[in-house]
């Protein structure tokens, strides 16, 4: 059996790197090893399987999730999230069901009476196996019969009944779907969103999407085809205003394209005999030139304006995509109140028409043509306009008098324009659940022996500032205790859940774990939810997670396995590290700290939470100088504005 795997592996191409022991370990002693260690080797691959994302190592994290599919076969955990991403990869469904069959044959012939060699299963499960496996013949069978499309996988013949959509591609202006099999109308159910510049068809069908999310952008409307759910595909038609679709059932192919105006306009004006010929006449006219002007817009994708700020005498525009000043006109027009200068460029503003005004001044952005987005700054005194182009983002503002333009004012300028500027929009959206530790019967860590020095109030004074300063900058802020009172650990993040919360962060304090290193411990560190890799890491969770043993119970071995969500686990790395890096620039300034790095490890308070979620240690409170300075207000205050920069940085480099 372990021969088997071992040139079952052989057969698809190996690629170990950095992880070739840990695969090889796995390949020779996982299937032999009893149910523990078994769980013990998933956790591990899981933590692989993270760092290879994280690395962007994109053949290590295929073998890996290959084995993934075997463990959880064997574990009888769900492998629908392993199979989906190794498709997305390249990996074919043929090797897929390979892998999940290669279990199956294990378990056979382990549990077969001929098999001499010896069996990790009880007797009981044997026979149980036994019976399972003669039922299955049987109706292996009966689908053998069935016409199969692609290959003879175990999977395909129980699911043959299922609809395949196995690749897209745009022709013209309309979209091609090919199928496994017919799809008829009468499959799909349609219904459509109205609303003014936002037209959206929506249509559903049950099946399964190869190849994962596409999107196709024709001239005026865009083809959005998505897995909506496990069972459903669904595909949204985008469009500024409403337009007539058309759905063509043919031979395994499903045909999306826009109705022709001639089909629609002809019947209707027959009686109109001015107004046929006319159209007659330009329609075709305009057909042609789309088709011409076609490889000019696939070359490019239409520009997007996200949003808009408002800052200081200025708007940022920030774009879906990089712009360039040849790409922009700039004109000025003057009447008997105001002077202006328009700025256009080609481009689609998302929302509707937006207003600022700054005193007698005012900048307005609105959706010209469909075509052109079109900035106007007025004044009633003449101007000149100050426009900055960086990354993805347009700035544009007022520049009364070039002259008498301080240099101050052009640091502030700078400084407003490299700053990660988010709209306030989007931020009053955002709901940040802050989750202070311990608290009531649980004190945490002590900082002396007269236990004045409670870890529980000094994580509860932070973690209000951080709230306080939040809340100004613009975000939904809510606690999971703002007093001194006793939460579960459990329920700190199911607050979260509940709240539909978009971030998580809990606020800690460290301690040595011995009088000896208290005076040498310190340093800021933050961490994410993870299977410790360091000793560091674990004894931080340790400590941590002594403040309600009740709860581990709560936690069974299936939550642990399963609590590793792939983007769950990248998102809050990427929180982490911006947390982290933002909290060290701010306390630097006033202070040596000691960066204890990111970290990851298994805080039970982080298990759970649906959200990027991290745990923030903000210091040591048994070292002498440390556990003083992280209980002074001045520098929880500091504390505060870096962690807040660190979500403003997060927010807008994952928006």
């Amino acid at each position: 059996m372990i021969k088997f795997l071992f040139l079952f592996f052989v057969f698809f191409n190996l690629c170990f790197g950095a992880y070739e022991k840990e695969l090889d370990n796995f390949d020779n002693n996982f299937i032999t090893s009893k149910a523990d260690a078994q769980i013990k080797f998933h956790q591990q691959l899981k933590s692989l399987y993270i760092q290879s994302v994280i690395n962007e190592d994109e053949k290590t994290k295929i073998e890996l999730l290959k084995r993934l599919i075997i463990s959880s076969n064997v574990l009888n955990l769900d492998d629908r999230s392993y199979a989906e991403e190794l498709k997305e990869s390249g990996v074919s469904q043929s090797s897929i069901n390979a892998l999940r069959k290669a279990v199956i044959k294990d378990k056979k012939r382990n549990n077969s009476p001929n098999n001499t060699e010896i069996s990790t299963f009880s007797q009981t499960q044997s026979q149980k196996n036994i019976s399972k496996e003669k039922k299955d013949e049987d109706i292996n069978k009966k689908v053998e019969k069935k016409p199969q499309i692609q290959n003879n996988s175990l999977d395909t013949k129980k699911e043959n009944d299922k609809i395949y959509v196995l690749s897209s591609n745009k022709i013209n202006q309309s979209v091609e779907l090919k199928l496994n099999t017919n799809l008829n109308e009468n499959d799909v159910k349609s219904f459509v969103l109205d609303e003014k510049g936002n037209y959206r068809h929506i249509s559903d069908f049950n099946g399964v999407l190869e190849g994962g999310k596409k999107e196709y952008k024709m001239d005026d409307y865009r083809v959005v085809i998505s897995q909506y759910n496990p069972k459903t595909i669904r595909i949204v038609i985008y469009a500024k205003e409403r337009i007539p679709i058309t759905f063509d059932f043919n031979d395994k192919k499903l045909k999306i394209s826009k109705q022709s105006s001639t089909v629609l306009k002809t019947p209707k004006k027959e009686t109109t005999q001015k107004d046929l010929p006319k159209k007659q006449e330009i329609k075709p006219v305009k057909a042609q030139n789309s088709q011409d002007k076609k490889p000019k817009q696939d070359k490019k994708d239409p520009l997007y304006v996200l949003d808009v700020d408002k800052i200081s005498n200025a708007v940022i525009l920030n774009l879906s995509d990089t712009l360039s000043d040849d790409e922009i006109s700039v004109f000025s027009s003057k009447d008997q109140k105001f002077f202006r200068q328009i700025v256009s460029f080609k481009g689609i503003l998302e929302g509707n028409r937006k207003n600022f005004t700054f005193g007698k001044n005012n900048i307005t952005v609105t959706q010209y043509n469909p075509k052109t987005v079109r900035i106007v700054l007025s004044s009633p005194k003449e101007f000149d306009i100050s426009k900055n182009l960086e990354d993805k983002s347009l700035t544009l503002g007022f520049q009364k008098d070039n002259k008498k333009t301080s240099k101050s004012d052009d640091k502030k300028n700078k400084n407003n324009n490299n700053k990660n500027v988010l709209s306030s929009n989007f931020k009053s959206k955002k709901i940040i659940v802050i989750d202070a530790g311990h608290g009531g019967k649980d004190s945490g860590a002590l900082g002396n022996k007269q236990g004045t020095l409670k870890e529980k109030n000094i994580v509860l004074s932070t973690a209000l500032k951080l709230g306080s300063e939040l809340k100004k900058r613009g975000y939904r802020v809510l606690y999971t205790r703002s007093t001194d009172q006793f939460i579960n650990l459990r329920d700190r993040t199911k607050f979260a859940n509940d709240k539909r919360a978009d971030l998580f962060i809990s606020v800690h304090a460290n301690a040595a774990p011995n009088a000896k290193k208290a005076k040498s411990a310190e340093g800021v560190e933050t961490f994410f939810l993870s299977p410790a890799r360091s000793e560091r890491s674990k004894k931080a969770a340790e400590k941590e997670n002594q403040g309600d043993f009740e709860e581990i119970n709560y936690f069974s071995k299936q939550s642990i396995l399963n609590f590793l969500n792939r983007e769950k686990i990248v998102a809050s790395n990427k929180l982490a590290i911006d947390v982290q890096k933002n909290i060290l620039t701010q306390t630097r300034k006033k202070y040596k700290i000691v960066d204890g790095g990111v970290r990851e490890a298994p805080f039970w308070v982080l298990v759970g939470a649906q959200m990027p979620a991290i745990l923030i240690e903000i210091g040591y409170i048994t070292h002498p100088s440390e556990g003083q300075r992280i209980a002074s207000k001045t520098f929880q205050d500091i504390l505060a504005k870096g962690i807040a920069d660190g979500v403003d940085s997060y927010f807008y480099h994952n928006r």
